[in-house]
């Protein structure tokens, strides 16, 4: 029997001591990918290694608003727009983080009154998506708003062993989903280590998480972070100025972005390495646009991870671009790209 298979396989209850190394190994993936836009995914193979479903979704329940659908990306409208249209109120799930807010497991069977399943929500959502039962795994908050893991069954419910499994990995669950927070938050780190001062807003602009760069930054009565976040707001534009001459950068996060989907990050970026621009260029003639936009972001400072976002491209494309403009440059590491523009600067100041 392949342990790498769902827990329960055609009617029959694996123990779980025979699935722990498939367990593991999406443990391993999970652990992997914190901090990458692909965390949530492995999460739930996490969840469908513990038990046997028909379907895996990741939904942003929220304590001000409508649950987000995160993933899957892409669902049929007959089923997203009976549930958008405002089915959602009638949710057994919604109601539970809306009245109750507290990060748990907990099962539909266990949770919906007896006369939801004879409501409109059963007949024109459940019916449509062939869920017959599901467990929701609410992880801990971001700004009131809970990334929860969830999963389906077409037919028959989930059993007291089943939801027990998941209860079990919830603490490591929540501890992984805390971690990937964190490496969120705390991802913009130059050189020397110290932290960038940022943080995420949802897509209402609520302020969901900053880290502790920013608040000191907001605190600071003379940084003039309060004025330049008018400026932001105001204006529409998605970069401004400090007084110091640091860059105040708003960036769209995607809709699929699971701590905040639809919302924006702000960051302080340090500006005392500046790009080439202009005349100056000459030394990249053989570049193609994409390459030139991928050396003037590496030279602001900014990751893969970072230059990936801004572009709307995958990591992966980077690392490819990158490939082959060092060829271009006859250099191999970022390294020798500094050094071959301060070496321009030189000869272009001569």
């Amino acid at each position: 029997m392949n342990v790498h298979s769902p827990v329960r396989a055609k009617g029959f209850e694996v123990p779980y001591s025979m699935a722990r190394f498939g367990f593991c190994d999406a443990i391993g993936r999970a652990s992997s990918s914190i901090g990458d836009e692909n965390f949530y995914d492995h999460l739930l193979e996490v969840l469908s290694s513990l038990v046997d479903s028909d379907l895996l979704s990741l939904v942003r329940y929220s304590s001000f608003g409508a649950p987000d659908l995160i993933i899957p990306r892409e669902i049929r409208s007959e089923v997203a727009a009976p549930y958008d249209s405002g089915l959602y109120a009638l949710d057994p799930f919604h109601h539970y983080w809306r009245t109750v807010g507290v990060p748990a497991v907990c099962s539909l069977r266990r949770l919906a009154p007896m006369d939801m399943w004879k409501s409109r929500y059963a007949l024109e959502f459940l019916r449509a998506a062939r869920i017959s039962d599901e467990i929701a795994v609410f992880l801990p908050p971001i700004g009131g708003a809970s990334p929860t893991l969830i999963v389906d069954r077409a037919e028959g419910e989930f059993t007291e062993a089943e939801l027990a499994r998941i209860e079990k990995a919830f603490p490591l669950l929540a501890g992984l989903h805390n971690a990937h927070l964190k490496a969120i938050i705390n991802h913009g780190l130059i050189a020397d280590a110290a932290e960038k001062p940022l943080r995420l807003l949802d897509r209402s602009g609520q302020e969901l998480a900053a880290n502790g760069a920013w608040r000191r930054l907001a605190t600071d009565p003379v940084a003039g972070l309060a004025d330049a976040l008018a400026d932001l707001d105001s204006s529409g534009r998605m970069q401004v100025s400090l007084p110091d001459g640091r860059l105040v950068v708003r960036s769209p996060l995607g809709t699929d972005f699971g701590a905040a989907p639809g919302g924006l990050c702000d960051q302080v970026e340090v500006t005392a390495v500046h790009a080439p621009t202009g005349p100056r260029n000459g030394w990249l003639e053989g570049l193609t646009h994409r390459e030139r936009q991928i050396v003037e972001l590496t030279l602001e400072g900014h990751p893969i991870v970072s230059i990936a976002n801004r572009l709307g491209v995958k990591r992966g494309t980077i690392k490819n671009h990158r490939l082959r403009l060092y060829q271009k440059l006859d250099i191999t590491t970022e390294r020798e790209l500094f050094l071959a523009y301060v070496q321009h600067l030189r000869a272009a100041g001569s």
